[in-house]
């Protein structure tokens, strides 16, 4: 409907922008000719080409000289036509400029003015995606472009200037904003632009959540490990994003769970995304296994694939544990004249930063045709907007998807989510907690029948969500606690081991956490058990604990190392 609404002011500006044009050109012929019939043999004037055209204009101010002192005869038919014309262009002119001029001071007030709204800062594929999508909500978006409007933008809600400086974001009104997303693309640009959005909603305490693109995982990776080791402050969420990162998430949100048995899956490009969708694979199937011999194989095609597959495993370890991985180095013009060595591949991902190559790869070789429907999964950027052409979505599909297998997949889209975004590094960490104490109780044989917090996270209670997202953003906190600090996993140097007089102070410190967090949401001691009573028998001091519940709780802490390994993060001495 808003398309529709889009394209119907569109025709009529055009027209609006037609007829005007028709109109000078009417003017300027017919005062042309008519100046020229007019003063034909008139010895009083001049009528040469030059001046008859310096006359025509003269029409369009009321002022035409020959006119004005009186000329022979009646005015031809042409000039009577030229001199009510050119005046009609004057005033059409005055007042689409007048109303522009309003629109935009009307525009600039509204948007000082406005309340709770987003602001995205960028004009790269990235901000454009997210401004739409926002549109697609039926967000209020403030755009903040780095340079002159584009002619012809459609986003209403316009700021140009650089969003590095203070009077550029308090004309996009980010002291009343909600959310700003600083898209360009130089990471240090949008941490810049967070840093002056955040300092002037402080100052005004506004609560302002930002988000901050940062194009290189590996430093995004860095940038969020050391924001989580700062301390909680005031001033709204803060939070560096990755792309490729996102758009991994978003596509194992949206594919069907691997199935049991051996599935195989083929990456094709060690690229940022492919390596992405390795880590972010395992994750799901390890999740999803009760079983903890079970092992999905991985084969990773690229030039650098054993490189590449011992950087991951470097950096998360569980993906050596849960995958049988094989790099294979010859190119793909080899893989398939060699003997497989294992069932084929249930799933393909082809991942190279060359879009046209990727394309070429999943249209041309088809032994990577043989899976079920979306089994061939092309990642694409530039290129995304050819999925119309397989699909249809835009009508008839003018391109065959190979049955259904082939499946293009546009990064940037999928990763312009804001749920996705605002699921920082907190939440994926409060996913990792849920996420081990489930498959240590399937483990051990618990059911969903025996304990409800048994169901994957999209389906666990609110409650039990945000105690698990509590625990996770306190883990900064305790590392500071402890003199030690966060680093993303493959660097130089050595993990800190927790000792056991560590281990017994931070489980402490998890115990009062928990013990503040159950008071303050209504919950009191008693004997027994009663979650419908808001009723805990471990409600006590940590003196006065149980054996079995301090157990808990130590058992926890020493697995923080893990829990914060999964997420690609490790703990270092300072």
């Amino acid at each position: 409907m808003a398309d529709a609404r889009g394209a119907s002011r569109g025709h009529l500006w055009a027209a609006h922008r037609l007829v005007f044009v028709a109109l000078v050109i009417v003017a300027l012929v017919s005062g042309y000719v008519g100046f020229a019939v007019y003063l034909h043999g008139n010895t009083l004037f001049e009528h040469g080409p030059l001046d008859l055209l310096y006359d025509d204009l003269q029409l369009f101010v009321l002022g035409p000289f020959p006119l004005q002192q009186g000329g022979t005869g009646a005015l031809p038919v042409a000039l009577q036509i030229g001199r009510l014309a050119a005046p009609l262009v004057t005033v059409y002119a005055f007042v689409e400029a007048g109303r522009l001029f309003l629109a935009a001071e009307v525009q600039r007030w509204r948007t000082l003015r406005a309340r709770g709204h987003v602001v995205v800062c960028g004009s790269g594929a990235t901000a454009l995606a997210l401004t739409r999508r926002f549109g697609e909500l039926g967000a209020r978006v403030v755009s903040i472009h780095p340079g002159p409007v584009p002619d012809g933008s459609r986003r209403k809600f316009l700021v140009a200037g650089d969003a590095r400086q203070p009077e550029t974001l308090r004309s996009a009104g980010v002291h009343r904003a909600g959310a700003l997303y600083a898209c360009t693309d130089d990471t240090a640009t949008n941490t810049v632009i967070a840093l002056a959005a955040r300092r002037m909603a402080k100052d005004k305490g506004a609560e302002l959540a930002v988000y901050a693109l940062a194009t290189d995982p590996e430093l995004c990776l860095a940038l969020q490990a050391r924001h989580l080791g700062q301390p909680r402050s005031a001033g709204g969420r803060f939070e560096f994003f990755n792309i490729d990162e996102l758009a991994a998430r978003k596509l194992f949100d949206d594919l069907p769970p691997p199935t049991a048995g051996a599935p195989h899956i083929l990456v094709i490009g060690a690229t940022s995304f492919g390596r992405a969708v390795v880590v972010e694979q395992a994750r799901r199937w390890r999740a999803g296994q009760p079983d903890a011999d079970a092992r999905l194989t991985v084969t990773l095609v690229d030039e650098n694939a054993a490189e590449a597959l011992a950087d991951i495993t470097h950096r998360y370890s569980f993906v050596g544990d849960v995958c049988r991985l094989r790099p294979y180095d010859k190119g793909l013009a080899t893989l398939f004249t060699v003997p497989a060595g294992g069932p084929a591949a249930t799933m393909v991902f082809v991942c190279l930063d060359d879009e046209e190559a990727s394309l070429r790869t999943a249209l041309t070789v088809d032994r990577l045709w043989h899976g079920g429907p979306g089994s061939l999964v092309v990642r694409l950027e530039r290129l995304s907007s050819l999925r119309d052409a397989f699909d249809g979505s835009a009508g008839d599909p003018l391109l065959d998807q190979v049955a259904g297998v082939l499946r293009l997949f546009g990064v940037v889209e999928a990763a312009c989510d804001p749920r996705l975004i605002r699921e920082d590094v907190t939440e994926r960490l409060a996913r990792v907690v849920h996420d081990r104490y489930r498959i240590a109780r399937l483990r051990r044989g618990d059911s969903v029948e025996d304990n409800p917090s048994m169901v994957d996270w999209g389906r666990l209670p609110v409650t039990q969500r945000e105690s698990c997202r509590a625990q996770a953003e306190d883990m900064g906190r305790k590392l500071r606690a402890i003199g030690c600090t966060l680093a993303p996993c493959g660097g130089p140097g050595d993990d800190h081991q927790l000792a056991d007089d560590t281990v017994e102070l931070l489980a402490e410190m998890e115990h009062e956490r928990w013990l503040a967090e159950r008071t303050d949401a209504g919950w009191r001691f008693a004997e027994q058990r009663a979650d419908d009573r808001l009723e805990h028998p471990d409600l006590v001091a940590w003196e006065r604990l149980s054996t079995v519940a301090k157990d808990k709780n130590r058992d926890a802490m020493r697995s923080l190392a893990d829990i914060i390994g999964d997420a690609g993060f490790r703990i270092v001495q300072l």
